[in-house]
This record gives structure tokens, C-alpha cells and sequence, in this order.
């Protein structure tokens, strides 16, 4: 999870009633992410369970997504935050979390466009916004945006994070505060970005150009 996708998530947890039940899909920490991937010490006063097919940090049920161990209806509020990416049939997931999601309930599920290929074990697919709102049919109310920096037209036609808020219910007030909230605190998701990785960037920016120079393509073989 990045510093700006935390933000966000963060701004729409704010905009919502407390929740009983919450369960998070692909829950387990990365390596150095324990602080900013943990949402729990948001939402202290909830059920929060967390699943993957991994045991490690965050992780209280190992079980695979695409059969999630729940009765339908069971949660208020589900994170799938960064996973999709990692699912190999992903809209079996998609599915699962919305068997399991109460009527009123909220899913908030982010994956990425324009980010490079990681494996947490395996990485198969990238999502526009479209797609990801195709993604889940069964989600009567919809809120679909895109975080990345502004360049090029680069948070319209090649975002990195993309982010769904969904609803079995239509609760227009509830979206409609979300999304002002989500427009008023810009200047929180838009977090500094630490100088060396601009430098980083420049430098890449750098070689790209040159390399125009004596432009060509390559190809790569994956196994």
C-alpha cells in the first residue's frame, strides 16, 4: 500500500457509520508496510478479520478468496486494497465479496493500472477504471476514482491506483459526502514525495530520452 492510497482510505473510513463486522481480502503485510497497510488502529472498536492465502502479519484466516469461509450477508465494511492485481481469477473474488456483503454495506477495493510487474507470490492483471467497475455487477452504487500525479493526463489515461466504493444499496447522501470529502482533502492523499525518488525519476526521465535517440523495441519471454 502507498502513503497516498492509505490517505484516501482513510478520508472514506472517516465519511462512514461505525461498522460491526469488517473483513479485509489479501490482508497479510508486506515487509516493511506493518504501519501503513495496518487499518485495524482505525477502526478499533470493530470485528476486523483478516484473510489471505498466506499466513503472516495482519492475517487471522488463511483461505483462499475465491471461497471466502462466511455466510452470505456478513460484513458492514470489506477491504480488498491492492490484491486484485495478485488474484488469479479475480472475478471469483469479486463475487465472494459480494455474496458477503450486507446490503447496506460498504466494499472498498483498490488495484492498480500503471504500476510494474511484483510478485506477493504472482501477479496477473492490471485494471482501468471501467474494468473495475465491470467487475462487480452486483454492486448497485458505484464509486470509481483514479489516484496519480496529474502530468500527461496521467490520473485520466494511465493512473496508477484505481479505487472502488460500492454499495448492494443506493445511498446517494453517503457518496455524495465521499466524494466531497475525498475532493477536500486532495492535499492529504497528495503526500510529499521524498526528494531522492524525484531525483530517481529524473534521472529515469533522463535515460528515456536518450535512448529515443537510437530508438527500438525488445522483446521478453516469460516462463
Amino acid at each position: 500500500m502507498t502513503k497516498q492510497l492509505r490517505a484516501a482510505v482513510e478520508v472514506i473510513i472517516s465519511c462512514l457509520d461505525k461498522p460491526k463486522r469488517i473483513l479485509e481480502v489479501g490482508s497479510r503485510q508486506a515487509v516493511n508496510q506493518n504501519d501503513l497497510a495496518d487499518l485495524r488502529n482505525l477502526l478499533t472498536d470493530s470485528k476486523y478479520i483478516g484473510l489471505d492465502m498466506q499466513e503472516g502479519p495482519g492475517v487471522d484466516i488463511v483461505a483462499s478468496a475465491e471461497k471466502i469461509p462466511f455466510a452470505d450477508k456478513t460484513f458492514d465494511l470489506i477491504f480488498c486494497l491492492e490484491t486484485l492485481e495478485h488474484a488469479e481469477r479475480p472475478w471469483l473474488v469479486c463475487a465472494e465479496i459480494e455474496r458477503v456483503l450486507k446490503p447496506n454495506g460498504i466494499a472498498i477495493v483498490s488495484s492498480q493500472q500503471n504500476f510494474p510487474i511484483h510478485k506477493h507470490p504472482s501477479d496477473y492483471f492490471r485494471y482501468t477504471p471501467f474494468g473495475m467497475r465491470a467487475l462487480f455487477p452486483k454492486l448497485t452504487q458505484k464509486l470509481v476514482f483514479a489516484i496519480s500525479p496529474p502530468f500527461d493526463d496521467e490520473v485520466k489515461l494511465n493512473p496508477q491506483h484505481v479505487v472502488l466504493i460500492g454499495s448492494k444499496t443506493n445511498n446517494d447522501k453517503l457518496f455524495s459526502k465521499i466524494k466531497r470529502a475525498l475532493r477536500k482533502n486532495i492535499g492529504k492523499i497528495s503526500v510529499h514525495k521524498p526528494y531522492s525518488h524525484r531525483l530517481q525519476e529524473i534521472i529515469r526521465l533522463l535515460k528515456r530520452a536518450v535512448n529515443e535517440i537510437s530508438f527500438r523495441q525488445e522483446i521478453e519471454f516469460f516462463e
